[in-house]
């Protein structure tokens, strides 16, 4: 099967660490498959990235070994405006150019992450190519954009002219339900996990590889620097922490447009030298950093289910989370503490009861998927059934309209 993937959200030269949960699909999903890859940048990032003076050539080691085929055209918005005509935005940016590589790959489906404007675009594209377009939605893009507003209802619009959608937990099926997204056409499939890198290892090595005291309790935090992410509760979580008198540092792997003002709430607190702002990590990095940490604590004010806890869990690490999303559906009770969203005491009370708990060992209610298994559900979805949608003569419509 020949496979175009469309979204913002993935690796790219000037942040190698975006989206890695889909370039560890692309990739798993490439062992036996074609695909290949085009990929927005919006301009505010490329400005922000050369105001910090990013190397554009930069790629991490990772992605440059995957040897997908991968393009990044400029996206062009007014920032902050205008949100419900982002999908208009994009089309008028990379519109062309994403019509000219369906034609010239010829892919049997379409796949995007994000349905607005990212699903929006691609969809359009698909179509108009007599090409099946497939929708994944991850967690905030339908369970707090698609909520309200005019966005709401682009959203509902891309949903609904998808051949199909991939809901990446149960509880986001159930919203795709509840707005009217008919059952055949919303498939779950839960994202997996690098078993190669993500198993129980010594915290003891992985301290001393990151030289972390051996005897220290350590929390870590990892993920995008962005408001949904609800640092600010977390950094609110460890002031009461230190006022209680408990010892600890906390680690915050991950970058974004907040790294700033994040690092002004830290000082405010008097948090300075304990809660560190660490920036992105590779793959191989992660998997340490998850064996070091006493507990993994992810304060999300929205989330589907996020490769945070799965690589946390198949290493061995319990969590304390926001019981918000599909977290629910992965959270054991016997080792993790699931607390209400923007609840700073409530959060600490829960750390403070797991690290006072002796370790518990045992198998899990929920095991994380090995990626093989997760693109092997993936594919029964992405694979193109016969019917108008795909027919030659539509495919060779958009040949003849793009040229």
């Amino acid at each position: 099967m020949r496979v175009l993937f469309f979204s913002n959200v993935y690796p790219n030269p000037l942040y190698p660490a975006k989206g890695t949960f889909n370039r560890s699909l692309i990739r798993a999903l490439a062992e036996e498959h074609t695909v290949q890859v085009v990929s927005p940048i919006s301009w505010t990032d490329a400005v922000r990235a050369r105001l910090r003076r990013r190397n554009r050539t930069m790629l991490s080691d990772a992605h440059a070994a995957d040897a997908i085929p991968a393009e990044y055209p400029r996206f062009y918005y007014p920032p902050k405006l205008l949100r419900h005509q982002y999908g208009r935005f994009l089309w008028w940016s990379v519109g062309r150019e994403l019509l000219r590589r369906i034609v010239r790959f010829r892919p049997d489906v379409v796949v995007s992450y994000w349905a607005h404007p990212d699903g929006e675009v691609a969809v359009r594209a698909a179509h108009q190519c007599g090409v099946r377009a497939v929708t994944m939605v991850g967690g905030s893009d339908v369970l707090l954009l698609g909520r309200h507003g005019l966005r709401r209802e682009a959203i509902h619009n891309v949903l609904s002219q998808s051949d199909a959608v991939i809901a990446v937990s149960r509880d986001i099926a159930e919203h795709l339900y509840a707005d009217g997204i008919p059952h055949d056409k919303v498939h779950v499939v839960y994202r997996g996990v690098d078993r190669s890198l993500f198993y129980p290892r010594d915290r003891g090595e992985s301290r001393l590889r990151l030289g972390i005291p051996d005897k220290q309790n350590v929390l870590l935090a990892v993920g995008r620097l962005v408001p949904v992410k609800g640092y600010p509760v977390l950094f609110d979580a460890c002031r009461h922490l230190v006022e209680r008198g408990e010892k600890f540092a906390c680690y915050v792997l991950g970058d974004g447009p907040l790294e700033a003002a994040l690092q002004r709430r830290i000082d405010q607190a008097g948090l300075r030298g304990i809660v560190r702002l660490c920036g992105s990590q590779r793959q191989d990095e992660l998997a340490d950093w998850y064996s070091a940490a006493n507990l993994v604590v992810l304060p999300s004010l929205s989330e589907g289910v996020p490769n945070v806890l799965l690589e946390a869990m198949s290493c061995g690490r319990s969590f304390v989370a926001s019981d918000v999303g599909g977290i629910p559906e992965i959270a054991d009770p016997q080792f993790d503490r699931l607390v209400r969203p923007c609840n700073p005491r409530e959060l600490a009370n829960a750390i403070t009861e797991q690290l006072a708990r002796p370790h518990v060992s045992g198998k899990r209610r929920f095991e994380p998927l090995s990626w093989k298994d997760s693109v092997d559900q993936f594919v029964k979805v992405l694979d193109p059934k016969p019917g108008p949608a795909s027919s030659k003569s539509e495919q060779r419509q958009c040949v003849s309209v793009d040229s």
